[in-house]
């Protein structure tokens, strides 16, 4: 859902410049529809915005903060653990009503979750899943089930065009993201593994260039692979690269996460079979939603899913509005 197992229309916006130079909402109207000191202000930190995953939730979030009639403030973490803990604590300091996180280590954000907690600031985690008390609100989708259900689509298309035969797997993941980790592995625990040999998983950790270099050296390596799993947007990307740079548009068949422009393309030319899409950007809008009725004393499910969709040829047509 991370779950490895979170009002009155403005009248006008103004853009603002973070920390980092990624653009903030701000509201010019106050929660009461009026000018004035007592609006509310949301902190929210993402893990990068070069995926169009978390843009999508940027986007959400700040749509609902305009609707809403509230202040947002984003900061892009750009990947950076350090940085993503420094901007909730810049948060904490400035006052914020809520903070909203979607965490890049979510285990490496418990001191900063902790002095959350003692300034008794609401605390909504998206995406990935921050395990602390604190947390008010976890919003995102069950991973482990959605990679469960890819792996039941690939025993079913193994079943239908491969056989008896031994399918050679490849991994393309992000070993240190633990959300990519955990569907890595609920997907291997589901696939039959009598008849799949996992011939490797290579690393391209979460970013788009190194993903295109795994998945490359993948290939190159295993001449006879079959069929490759990813993780995340980043990973499918590159694997779709290497798909092209090593012509193996006959030979391989892509499954994994998230939509992207290539990936569309993958299905259109027929290698990328299957692809789990999230909607980031209802996670955004539920932060922002639940965020605003915590500060307003408001009760909030505990846990907000949203779930995913299988992408195949026959309705990605659903889902090429995203990227025009």
């Amino acid at each position: 859902m991370g779950f490895i197992l979170g009002a009155c229309n403005s009248e006008s916006t103004t853009e603002k410049s973070n920390q980092d130079g990624s653009n903030s909402t701000e509201s010019e109207t106050t929660e009461s529809g009026s000018e004035g000191d007592n609006k509310l202000t949301i902190g929210m930190t993402v893990i990068n915005q070069e995926a169009l995953f978390f843009t999508e939730m940027v986007k959400g979030a700040e749509a609902k903060a305009e609707e809403l009639g509230v202040e947002l403030n984003v900061y892009n973490a750009n990947n950076n653990q350090v940085d993503q803990n420094n901007a909730v604590e810049n948060f904490i300091s400035e006052g914020v009503d809520a903070i909203i996180v979607n965490a890049i280590d979510p285990g490496a954000l418990n001191p900063v979750v902790e002095k959350v907690e003692e300034a008794g600031i609401s605390l909504i985690s998206v995406d990935s899943v921050i395990e602390h008390e604190a947390v008010d609100v976890q919003i995102g989708v069950d991973n482990s089930e959605e990679s469960v259900r890819m792996g039941e689509y690939f025993n079913e298309f193994k079943e239908e065009h491969w056989g008896d035969k031994e399918v050679k797997l490849g991994i393309v993941s992000a070993l240190n993201a633990p959300i990519q980790v955990n569907r890595q592995d609920s997907f291997l625990e589901t696939v039959e593994s009598d008849s799949v040999e996992v011939v490797d998983i290579v690393d391209g950790e979460n970013v788009q260039e190194k993903a295109l270099t795994a998945s490359e050296n993948l290939f190159i390596s295993n001449p006879d692979l079959d069929a490759v799993f990813v993780t995340g947007e980043p990973a499918y990307i590159g694997a779709v690269s290497a798909v092209n740079s090593q012509g193996k548009q006959d030979s391989v068949k892509l499954f994994g996460w998230d939509l992207s422009p290539q990936v569309v393309q993958g299905i259109d030319q027929g290698y990328v079979e299957s692809v789990i899409q999230q909607h980031p950007d209802k996670y955004g809008e539920e932060a922002v939603k639940s965020a605003v009725s915590l500060i307003n004393g408001e009760e909030v499910e505990s846990l907000i899913g949203v779930p995913a969709t299988i992408v195949t040829e026959d309705n990605v047509d659903d889902f090429r509005s995203l990227f025009e």
